[in-house]
């Protein structure tokens, strides 16, 4: 039981892992609480449902391979 915000504050202050890309999907924030996953270290945030499209568009560009 642990809140995305641990999650992506473990996974960036790790030095095994801080160079990982966090995309974040959620039903239930909102804009400022998106805002508050990026100061903990999410690289992108989305609402869900999110079109399988757009997620793949997002993994790409997180992976470099678009701009």
């Amino acid at each position: 039981d642990i809140r995305g915000y641990e999650v992506c504050k473990r996974i960036k202050s790790s030095a095994d892992t801080c160079d990982t890309r966090i995309i974040v999907l959620s039903a239930y924030l909102d804009e400022e609480k998106f805002a508050q996953m990026k100061t903990y270290g999410a690289d992108a945030c989305f609402s869900k449902p999110l079109p399988l499209s757009q997620l793949k568009e997002e993994v790409a560009r997180q992976l470099g391979l678009r701009d």
